[in-house]
């Protein structure tokens, strides 16, 4: 037994018309998996109902694999996760007929499932679920998200009203004669001060016009990725549509622009306020303050924009004015990397979507069930694939090891690791020849 509730026990049971030696894997929110020799390859027939029975299995991870995206904000879903399993919220024949295709996808890719897994083991804890999607997040994992959830209601856990919202003005006011021109191009995230968005690493912005007060950005960053054999990072892309429509509450500027996006199965809306920026002629560089929601929770966070990857020297003294006046600790702001070591670094590749054998899949099936189904039966394999099949199971007990301890593992271990790689501005980030802003 482990923290989070996980069982291993081992049983015979009978599989592909023989007796079979599997481990049964239990944790607390109903999910269970299996472990056995592997299998070489199953029907069409056979994988959909596997498909249907780990969608029913991993139907908690849905639940609670959706919340990532909070900043400074409650954990809103931790009390779904901390009262169980409400299989209410579930809509299995949703997933198994209009999500057939990505839920077939994700049982076919380790990442997919053992990320599912892992944000189960999370019960609602946004943090958590953060690194989870740094290790196992993949476009099979994305998709997924992306079909159940919004696309579909197949899960049903949506918390506020879909779309923007008016929230409470900056802590300090927005810059009253703001050019959205002058954001045109390419920007760099430097400094962060929301730790589950703006501090990662790589973070490039990419702002194109469309119309005066239209703009549309294309933001990319990097996560650290832990593990061993693993890529040292997994790029995300994604794109926001930005719209300038100065708000004023009595007479007074209180928002720049709304923006929307989609990012982890999640559509979120955004209301930003630049709050200070170069003066002409100087270095460039644009600080900004936002609140945001998805279906899930609320947020807020800030971030400074330069046009190269490092803070230049001559703002720091006036980053550090403002981040005060808007009642922010300077120091509780990070760095964000985007130096060429780490950007450069190998990044997490997409699994084949090819079909592949049971072996190269992975060891697990999402659920006990779906292994014992009498329906579920290996046919023969060509000769160059039964070689292949020869080979992969010279290793088969090197990778149940490592599907075991992947499984098991605590995650929430796997995002302290994650966030501690984030690095928090030195005492002397703001020093100038004259000192500190008093």
């Amino acid at each position: 037994a482990s923290s989070w509730s996980c069982v291993m026990t081992a049983r015979v049971t009978w599989m592909r018309r023989r007796w079979v030696l599997a481990l049964v894997l239990r944790c607390a929110g109903g999910f269970e998996a299996l472990v056995a020799p592997p299998p070489r390859a199953a029907r069409p027939q056979g994988l959909a109902k596997v498909a249907e029975t780990w969608a029913k299995a991993s139907a908690l991870a849905v639940v609670l694999a959706t919340s990532s995206t909070a900043v400074h904000a409650e954990n809103e879903l931790s009390a779904l996760g901390a009262n169980g399993f409400d299989a209410s919220l579930i809509d299995t024949e949703c997933i198994t007929g209009k999500c057939a295709v990505p839920a077939k996808a994700c049982l076919d890719s380790d990442d997919c499932r053992k990320g599912m897994t892992c944000t189960a083991k999370c019960l609602g804890d946004n943090a958590c679920i953060t690194g989870c999607f740094a290790k196992y997040g993949n476009d099979a994992m994305t998709g997924f998200l992306d079909c159940t959830v919004e696309q579909n209601s197949c899960v049903k856990i949506a918390i506020l009203p879909a779309g923007p919202f008016e929230a409470p003005p900056p802590p300090v006011a927005p810059l009253e004669k703001f050019d959205p021109s002058s954001l045109q191009g390419d920007w760099y995230k430097v400094l962060g001060w929301n730790s589950r968005y703006d501090c990662f690493d790589c973070q490039k912005n990419a702002f194109d016009a469309r119309s005066p007060k239209h703009l549309a950005v294309d933001v990319e960053f990097a996560m650290p990725r832990p593990g061993k054999n693993r890529a040292d990072s997994y790029p995300l892309k994604l794109s926001e549509s930005m719209d300038f429509d100065y708000v004023f509450e009595n007479g007074k500027l209180v928002r720049h622009a709304r923006s929307v996006g989609h990012l982890f199965g999640l559509t979120f809306w955004e209301n930003w306020s630049v709050i200070g920026q170069n003066a002409p002629g100087d270095d460039e560089w644009k600080f900004v303050y936002y609140t945001g929601k998805t279906t899930q929770n609320t947020y807020e966070g800030a971030f400074v924009y330069s046009r190269t990857p490092e803070l230049p020297a001559s703002a720091k003294r006036q980053v550090e004015s403002i981040a005060r006046q808007a009642g922010i600790d300077p120091k509780s702001f990070c760095l964000v990397r985007n130096d060429p070591k780490t950007c450069d670094v190998p990044s997490a590749a997409a699994e084949p979507q090819e079909q592949l054998n049971r072996i190269q899949r992975g060891l697990f099936v999402g659920a006990a069930t779906a292994a014992e189904d009498a329906n579920f039966e290996d046919p023969p394999l060509p000769a160059a694939a039964a070689a292949t099949s020869r080979a992969s199971s010279r290793s088969w007990l090197d990778r149940a090891i490592d599907d075991l301890s992947e499984y098991l593992e605590d995650p929430k271990q796997t995002a302290t690791w994650l966030f501690n790689q984030q690095v928090k501005v030195p005492s002397d980030f703001f020093l100038t020849e004259e000192g500190t802003t008093p």
